[in-house]
């Protein structure tokens, strides 16, 4: 499976491309993956890139919960893949990202994509360094959620 690690700095140009990071390329690459997926995140103002495989993956597991016959199951899936788009590496190692895409989260021309393992963040280079700019807030939440963890 893909896994996705690190923090890369890029630029959008005025047509909405952007470089796709090669490290993340090779990953894609490896694992035979030849288009993204994208979606606007369910909790923060940034987009997600998953890799096909995943995404499917990801609706697999929806499928699997949420029963196709309850109203308000399915309109938590349709609202899920309503705003999805597919997004090809062009041979130049560029993806294109949808105007109202780029709207709806605040993306100018300094962007950041984020690694989180099996798929990736796209930010606004702002608001990444905004909400990554506080390390004490890792350490106590890390120890909030795996401090009574038992040693392995």
């Amino acid at each position: 499976m893909a896994r996705f690690i690190g923090n890369i700095d890029a630029k959008l140009d005025e047509k909405g491309r952007v470089f796709f990071p090669a490290v993340f390329r090779r990953v894609m690459q490896k694992e035979g993956e030849e288009a993204l997926m994208v979606r606007k995140d369910i909790h923060q103002n940034c987009l997600v890139l998953y890799p096909k495989s995943v995404w499917n993956a990801q609706l697999d597991e929806m499928r699997r919960v949420l029963n196709r016959w309850n109203s308000r199951d399915q309109m938590v899936f349709r609202q899920f893949v309503a705003g999805v788009d597919e997004l090809p590496i062009d041979g130049n190692g560029r993806i294109l990202i949808p105007k109202r895409l780029q709207q709806l989260v605040n993306l100018q021309a300094s962007v950041r994509f984020i690694g989180i393992d099996d798929t990736i963040e796209l930010w606004s280079k702002d608001e990444a360094e905004a909400l990554l700019e506080n390390p004490a807030d890792l350490g106590e939440n890390i120890e909030r959620l795996l401090g009574g963890a038992p040693m392995i």
